[in-house]
């Protein structure tokens, strides 16, 4: 078992131990499905993000109302391309570049960002594309009024380490059908 399938079933097996009204995870993707997801895209999926798609391909929440982590659900192959064609639609002509040496190459929104949580206009994006104080692969807490603070995590699998930790440590608060993680918001 891979680092980033242990860290998302130590996750999950919290969630479903402890949220039991959160939507259900789905089935792991394809590779079929993973090459779609790239052409639509057109991004090189990182091996974190393919490993934690083959264990669980999202979550069944079509009112998108039980996500685990502050409120946001592990989208679907099709609203990650779904919301990824949408942003970069509405939103990535108001890109600018930021100053170097920083964590982003952009502001607002990068065509090089795929989202992977989300809840209402606010979600969790890997960046591909970074600024010079960045990692390739890094998380990023992107709210609905984009207002960037550093990445959350250098990666997908530390990402998942950090929730499950914040999590079985006690340091999570259960608010509805969600864990709030304020560290990671």
């Amino acid at each position: 078992m891979n680092d980033t399938v242990r860290e998302f079933t130590r996750l999950r097996a919290a969630v479903e131990r402890e949220l039991r009204e959160t939507a259900p995870f789905l089935p792991g993707a394809t590779d079929e499905d993973l090459d779609r997801l790239a052409a639509a895209t057109g991004l090189v999926l990182p091996a974190d993000l393919c490993a934690l798609l083959r264990t669980s391909a999202g979550q069944h929440d079509p009112g998108q109302l039980y996500g685990p982590l502050n409120f946001c659900h592990f989208l679907t192959i099709d609203e990650i391309i779904e919301m990824h064609r949408m942003l970069t639609d509405v939103v990535g002509d108001m890109a600018e570049p930021v100053e170097q040496p920083s964590y982003y190459r952009w502001t607002v929104w990068s065509a090089s960002w795929l989202p992977f949580l989300a809840f209402q206009g606010d979600c969790y994006v890997l960046d591909l594309d970074p600024g010079e104080r960045g990692t390739a692969g890094q998380v990023v807490f992107r709210p609905n009024v984009p207002d960037l603070e550093e990445p959350k995590a250098p990666s997908l699998t530390a990402f998942l380490a950090r929730a499950a930790d914040l999590v079985e440590t006690g340091q999570a608060r259960v608010e509805e059908s969600t864990f709030v993680l304020p560290d990671l918001c």
